[in-house]
């Protein structure tokens, strides 16, 4: 007997109300007497269920059940199923997703979350995000290859924490056995991600309470800086995917005027020069001149 599969009956109970032995045993692949067995085991738990026999009856869960009126609302159970729905997309794994959706009546597909670039490799991404879960959840360290942004390549062992979403990429946080600190690592930058067995014992709570330790702000190594600029109608569309802009003003000739906020990293030149004259740099001046330069250099590789 399965705990999930019990709890999956528990919830198809709390929403229909009265359900057939023949239906459930076809849902489960498992017999009738089973269903019953099932039945007797959760009201032996304390949760109200009983069979009723003749015709029209069946199995069904008392109307006062505290988790159908008073713990959940509608709403709310429609947000639970609808974020678990969301997510579940990650692991490729719909099993959650459908043990609870029978806690909402009404429509919970109107949310999708799909995390997978547009390229066929997306699939790598799942597998990636699931082996990483994994490591967090039995609190073991991981290895792959890292290409920090100063273009170096290294092995990497680190303590895993969380998995977090932020600025449309996915990052892993843990301790680094390298750097001796907390680090961010994005994913679309690791290969060659192996599980070991090595225990993960410098956890995040730990690492936190600790005193002398200072926790590594997403942003606290990264020096923002506001740059103003022109693009044109046709490219405005990339800029906006790629950067928040604070201010964006059309101009008559129908370009457009923004202003945004980017970290001061050795990338951000080569990915403004890479909308070459669909892009005007208008400040600061620095920005300018490191791309005036580049492009110099790029140019002189064809001469």
């Amino acid at each position: 007997m399965q705990i999930d599969e019990l709890f999956e009956l528990a919830c198809i109970l709390i929403n229909k109300k009265q359900v057939t032995a023949k239906e459930m045993s076809a849902r489960f692949g498992v017999s009738v007497r089973t269903i019953y067995r099932w039945v007797e085991t959760l009201s032996a738990s304390g949760i109200p269920v009983y069979a009723l026999q003749g015709r029209g009856g069946g199995i069904a869960i008392s109307e006062k059940y505290a988790l159908d009126k008073t713990v959940l609302t509608e709403e709310e159970r429609l947000a639970i199923v609808s974020s678990v729905r969301a997510l579940s997309k990650l692991s490729a794994n719909d099993k959650a997703a459908e043990k609870i959706s029978s806690l909402a009546s009404n429509e919970a597909d109107w949310l999708e979350v799909d995390f997978a670039p547009w390229s066929p490799e997306g699939q790598g991404v799942r597998e990636l995000f699931v082996t990483l879960r994994d490591s967090i959840l039995k609190k073991q360290q991981v290895e792959f290859d890292y290409f920090s942004s100063d273009g170096k390549k290294a092995r990497r062992i680190v303590h895993p924490w969380k998995l977090i979403y932020r600025g449309q990429a996915w990052y892993l946080l843990g301790w680094c056995t390298e750097r001796k600190s907390e680090r961010y690592f994005k994913l679309s930058r690791m290969l060659n991600v192996t599980k070991t067995e090595r225990p993960a014992d410098i956890t995040f709570k730990n690492f936190h309470d600790s005193d002398s330790q200072k926790s590594a702000d997403f942003n606290s190594e990264k020096k923002l800086i506001q740059i103003e600029a022109v693009v044109s109608s046709k490219m405005a569309f990339y800029l906006l995917d790629t950067f928040a802009c604070s201010k964006v003003e059309p101009n008559p000739d129908e370009s457009i005027r923004v202003t945004f906020s980017a970290p001061d990293e050795s990338w951000l030149c080569g990915l403004l020069l890479s909308f070459g004259a669909e892009l005007k740099i208008i400040s600061p001046n620095g920005i300018k001149e490191k791309i005036i330069q580049m492009a110099k250099e790029t140019f002189s590789q064809y001469e």
